[in-house]
């Protein structure tokens, strides 16, 4: 019989339409899925193509250190809550990737970025099969992975250090001149260590896992460029 090894989750609550059916529609792709003794398990080839065809919607990716729109927007999340469910499982992963930005739903060096051109993948080197369950509620995305018992591991993470972000300004023809609206608020910036910690004997060993740099996020001031003497006179309330 399959017993629950581990299970992790992460919040979606107030994340828009459009991300929360792309989490439920990569969560069903992945949910029962069976990885035998030995083999290589590969999110992209699970989860295939994040088209619009086959039910992906347009919401925000990371692209080149920005916050831009995709198709596939939030299926991250799902990658990341399920690569928590795997290494606290003790499965052995092949290839992750980090997000370039720091994201909101896991600590820092506990995510795992997928894309078109990056996999998540890993090998089931327990001495059993196992599956993988995969819930999305419109809540929280859910991730239980179900095989022969294993140890008690948990995770924690380090900041080691936070960069500040800084401040631009760009114009903006819309706006009068002394008028200013935030356009984006900035991020920090982190760097960070993963560790994976799990009792031998009554005492804690503690494994680093990963070390990881997240990018600062500039604020971005949008300044008005109009003037009131009829400059874009017809723009003009």
């Amino acid at each position: 019989a399959m017993v629950l090894r581990a299970s992790f989750y992460t919040s979606y609550s107030s994340s828009t339409d459009e991300r929360k059916n792309n989490i439920k529609v990569a969560s069903r792709y992945l949910d029962n899925t069976f990885v035998d003794v030995g083999a290589e398990f590969s999110f992209n080839n699970t989860v295939g193509e994040r088209t619009v065809s086959r039910g992906f919607q347009k919401a925000k990716i990371i692209v080149d250190g920005e916050f831009v729109d995709g198709v596939g927007g939030g299926v991250c999340q799902v990658s990341t809550t399920l690569y928590n469910a795997v290494i606290l499982s003790g499965l052995l992963v092949t290839e992750f990737h980090s997000h370039s930005l720091p994201v909101s739903y896991v600590a820092p060096s506990f995510d795992a970025m997928v894309s078109s051109a990056s996999d998540f993948r890993f090998v089931n080197t327990l001495s059993a099969p196992i599956t993988i369950k995969m819930t999305a509620d419109g809540k929280y995305v859910r991730c239980s992975i179900y095989g022969v018992a294993g140890r008690k591991v948990t995770r924690r993470s380090e900041t080691v250090e936070v960069l500040p972000y800084d401040t631009t300004y760009r114009d903006d023809d819309n706006m009068f001149l002394a008028e200013e609206t935030i356009e984006s608020n900035g991020t920090a910036g982190i760097r960070s260590r993963g560790y994976l910690e799990y009792e031998i004997g009554g005492k804690v060993v503690s494994t680093q896992i990963r070390t990881d740099y997240y990018a600062p996020q500039a604020r971005v001031i949008l300044r008005g460029t109009k003037t009131k003497d009829g400059h874009n006179g017809d723009d003009v309330e």
